[in-house]
């Protein structure tokens, strides 16, 4: 895709249906577009989604965590807002995608910039934040418009289970469809199964939330 005169990396991994399908935007953690994220849009291809994960680092791939953290931190929310919108507008004119049912998902760093894109976009009807580090200013959520899955564990160290409890709370209040899943002994990135801190019962139970949440609010056609 190409945006403000570059070309932004998007992995698409399409269902053997040959019918319009959903879409689903996969957004990476801090590490970038790498197999593991492909792996993901793959699981929700296999699943009947047109699935893309656009690369928010344009090609460039983390070795180690200083490098990654010297990418996100590169990334603003106004600048990743704008690719995202780009990516959607770009997605739904494919043959193959349903334009109305967009979805999105995002891990770690791809989680906190869904998180901000939902704040500032119509054009979601469902988005998945899985354990997102940094949370939107809380007058940017009253423009949030979809339903919300938000997936923590309760060793997370950016996120703590009282300030989880105050968010979901907050978004209550605000009159937002939120939903949150809060796994024990399960920390940062728990659902990265290559990862440190992979937890196998606790990335079993999210995923098992997320394929109800999105059969509600994303569902995917019968044919």
């Amino acid at each position: 895709m190409e945006f403000q005169g570059k070309m932004v990396p998007i992995y698409l991994s399409r269902p053997t249906i040959s019918t319009k399908r959903p879409l689903m935007m996969v957004i990476h953690e801090w590490w970038g577009l790498n197999d593991h994220v492909r792996s993901i849009a793959d699981r929700y291809a296999n699943l009947g989604y047109v699935a893309a994960a656009p690369d928010l680092y344009s090609g460039v791939v983390a070795k180690d965590r200083n490098e990654a953290m010297s990418l996100s931190q590169s990334v603003t929310p106004e600048h990743s807002s704008q690719i995202l919108t780009s990516a959607v507008d770009y997605l739904t004119r494919k043959d193959s995608v349903l334009s109305s049912k967009v979805g999105i998902h995002g891990f770690c760093f791809g989680g906190s910039h869904t998180f901000n894109f939902i704040c500032e976009t119509k054009r979601t009807n469902a988005a998945v934040i899985f354990y997102a580090s940094v949370l939107p200013p809380k007058e940017k959520m009253s423009n949030i418009s979809c339903p919300m899955l938000l997936v923590y564990g309760d060793k997370d160290h950016a996120v703590k289970p009282d300030q989880l409890k105050e968010l979901e709370a907050t978004l209550k209040k605000m009159k937002k469809n939120v939903q949150v899943e809060l796994y024990p002994d399960a920390g940062h990135a728990f659902a990265n199964d290559t990862g440190q801190n992979y937890n196998a019962e606790a990335a079993k139970k999210a995923w098992e939330a997320t394929e109800k949440f999105l059969g509600t609010y994303l569902p995917l056609p019968m044919t």
